[in-house]
């Protein structure tokens, strides 16, 4: 297959070709059965995530690439990302600042996902005049409030851009779509005066090692070092690196989610947890008697709480950022 190339593959925006997210919002798309079913489940990823797409202040930097051939289109690769106000980054002076006030970089969220996505839209939201803020008794209930903070009420034009995902079609991936889609985003960070791209990044080959902290994992580098350049050895992050990103630290808590065992069997296909039935151990703070277990395409091990027959998974990313030119 044909490296990327503009000749046949072309980025729109959600806001330019609306039509194609429509095509996206198919649960069977082969971009969205790339994602663990789990995943869906995220109370803050099921109330937000397809707001992206539906105002044209968020559609702009939503973007799809299409293999055009002879008239016929297919979206090969999607990418998601959200504009978003960062109060300490406008303290300092935005761009400017960091060199001096490294530690800005810091006060990113630790729920990372789940906080810049909420953030995103209800600031968003905000700006147009039209949020209804949640309530404890919205859809969601006690788990959404905890993502709603002062930040999510600030109206402030925003200031940085946060990449939400990317996600290319098994078959046409190693094209460089992907950096292409990276690129793009900062690009559009540029364009909107945006003063960094930052990223909630899930690494690809982290589920492989479900019982390694994400701290230790992240300073794991390829073998053999190849040119005396010391790269990460997950490929995603790599990925990043070459592209200029620079690890900032690890949000433990980017995503949450809750379910009764049975759901969690109908998730993840598995019920793995019957082979460390005899491993109960007891949560401290709480005394609650708990498993822990690994399961396919969990990055940390999943939770059950024996008695109460109810699973938590509290998924860490990895906070990085790229300087926008």
């Amino acid at each position: 297959m044909k490296p990327f190339d503009n000749q046949n593959y072309h980025t729109y925006t959600a806001h330019s070709r609306p039509e194609l997210w429509k095509v996206l919002r198919d649960e069977t798309h082969p971009l969205n059965a790339a994602w663990p079913v789990f995943l869906d489940q995220d109370t803050c990823f099921q109330r937000y995530y397809r707001q992206l797409d539906k105002y044209d202040g968020l559609a702009e930097f939503q973007y799809a690439v299409v293999k055009e051939s002879c008239g016929y289109e297919k979206i090969v690769a999607c990418g998601r990302s959200i504009p978003f106000y960062w109060p300490e980054l406008d303290q300092v002076g935005g761009r400017a600042g960091l060199d001096s006030h490294h530690e800005v970089l810091n006060t990113l969220p630790d729920t990372g996902y789940d906080a810049i996505l909420s953030r995103g839209v209800n600031q968003y939201l905000r700006r147009q005049g039209i949020l209804s803020l949640e309530s404890a008794n919205s859809p969601g209930g006690s788990q959404m409030i905890k993502h709603i903070d002062d930040v999510c009420n600030r109206s402030e034009p925003p200031n940085a851009l946060s990449a939400i995902s990317i996600t290319v079609d098994p078959d046409y991936r190693s094209l460089g779509i992907a950096e292409s889609l990276i690129k793009t985003m900062k690009q559009a960070a540029r364009r909107r005066n945006l003063q960094i791209l930052v990223v909630p990044l899930r690494p690809t080959l982290k589920s492989d090692h479900p019982y390694t902290s994400m701290e230790e994992y992240i300073t794991w580098s390829q073998q053999p070092v190849k040119m005396d350049i010391d790269l990460p050895f997950d490929p995603w992050l790599r990925k990043h690196v070459r592209l200029g990103g620079r690890v900032i630290k690890v949000a433990h808590r980017s995503m949450h989610v809750e379910g009764s065992l049975a759901a969690w069997q109908q998730w993840t296909q598995c019920d793995q947890w019957k082979t460390h039935a005899s491993l109960i151990k007891l949560e401290e703070n709480t005394n609650r008697q708990y498993i822990d277990f690994s399961f396919p395409g969990g990055l940390v091990p999943l939770r059950l709480f024996v008695q109460e027959g109810r699973c938590v998974y509290t998924e860490p990313n990895v906070w990085l950022y790229h300087e926008v030119p």
